[in-house]
């Protein structure tokens, strides 16, 4: 039972999130959206996806607004440096390698898809311990700015 409410709160999270990322409630936006939960219970009950869910992670309020806050701090500072590389020409683009700690699928993911939404970065392969990032700007250091608090909260919640 926990399981599939864990599974229906993910395919929610991720229907509410197509439905932000297309900005409407029109019908075909919303039954599309629908693939999302009906997919991933399916999925779960064939044996393709194995999913843990421990109630740590989901109870740890205080944790997702933390990442809320560092992952909408992330998108404002790549707005403001993807501009300013398109407007002054001096975009540095290249492929870096950031080494990754977590180890839970759950966390790889948000991982990724935390490094994929901010504006300037995609990510492109996860191999064991490193992923490959390819940026618009390459960062000063070994990793972008950022990442490593957004992996530090993913490592509190996910391990």
């Amino acid at each position: 039972m926990a399981r599939l409410v864990g599974v229906l709160a993910v395919g929610g999270l991720l229907w509410g999130l197509w439905l932000l990322l297309w900005r409407s409630i029109a019908w075909p936006v919303v039954a599309s959206g629908a693939i999302f939960p009906v997919g991933l219970a399916l999925a779960l009950k064939a044996g393709v996806v194995r999913l843990d869910f421990p109630a740590r992670a989901w109870l740890r309020w205080d944790l997702w607004a933390l990442l809320a806050l560092l992952l909408s701090f992330r998108v404002a500072q790549g707005v403001l440096s993807t501009s300013y590389a398109i407007l002054t020409g001096r975009a540095r683009s290249g492929i870096i390698a950031v080494p990754v700690r977590l180890t839970s699928d759950m966390g790889r993911l948000l991982f990724l898809w935390a490094v994929t939404v901010t504006p300037g970065t995609i990510a492109l392969l996860l191999e064991e311990e490193l992923l490959y990032v390819h940026c618009l700007r390459r960062p000063r250091g070994v990793t972008p700015a950022g990442l490593t608090a957004l992996e530090g909260v993913l490592l509190r919640l996910w391990g």
